[in-house]
């Protein structure tokens, strides 16, 4: 009876054991256009968001309900890099990869095009430090979007590693853009908002009939102080 229990209590540990790996890798989840947001047991995370085009608040992604961006808009994501772990993190490679629709504008590192990866080093990030980071884009001319039903959704991913250890965390935002709408913008992105067209027409009704009237009485008027003072 001992050696069945103990053979039973070794199956469970070995179970254990051999399942422990796929709670290390982390849980990936596909999002919706492509790609998967995954939660690591890392030292490093990282959180990616993009910026709503109507209220210019960021957010972790844009579904096909939500604001859609135009042919030739802008678009902004933000980037999160925090050390969740005790010791400090001497070197963090981060890497931004753009999707499809969305050419490179403006962010830090070097933008390798012909991958459409952005490339930055992150020094000396200390134990519960955060630090974020702006990446510009830009949606494609229109004739250049695929057709399809007219919406193309894409996710926008990027990574961060540890170079010391290798760990490493990845994140996405999803946006989605609207073929056949070309939105005019700014230099810097937001959309040009024309002014409202200022309709006015003169006023009718009774009231108008009594100025003719004002306007003679007034005549009246200078004409009889005229003649008190010449008598």
């Amino acid at each position: 009876m001992k050696k069945l229990i103990a053979s039973l209590i070794l199956t469970v540990i070995f179970s254990l054991i051999g399942s422990g790996t796929s709670y290390a890798a982390g849980n990936c989840q596909p999002i919706y256009g492509g790609g998967q947001t995954c939660v690591t047991s890392a030292n490093i995370l990282i959180d990616k968001k993009v910026q709503n085009p109507k209220n210019g608040q960021y957010v972790d992604n844009l579904s096909v309900n939500d604001p859609r961006f135009g042919a030739s808009q802008n678009v902004s994501f933000q980037l999160t890099v925090t050390n969740t772990g005790s010791a400090n993190i001497d070197k963090l490679m981060v890497k931004d990869i753009f999707p499809q629709y969305v050419s490179f504008i403006s962010g830090p590192g070097s933008f390798d095009l012909a991958s459409k990866t952005l490339s930055f080093e992150v020094n000396n990030l200390v134990a519960g430090e955060s630090r974020t980071f702006t990446i510009a884009g830009q949606i494609i001319a229109d004739s250049a979007l695929t057709a399809g039903s007219g919406i193309n959704c894409v996710a926008n991913q990027s990574k961060a590693q540890i170079v010391s250890n290798s760990q490493m965390s990845q994140d996405n935002a999803q946006l989605c853009i609207q073929k056949g709408i070309v939105i005019p913008t700014t230099k810097g992105g937001l959309p040009v908002l024309l002014p409202p067209k200022m309709i006015s027409t003169p006023a009718t009704g009774p009231e108008m009939a009594v100025l003719p009237l004002l306007g003679g009485s007034g005549i009246l008027g200078w004409f009889l102080r005229k003649k008190s003072k010449s008598n």
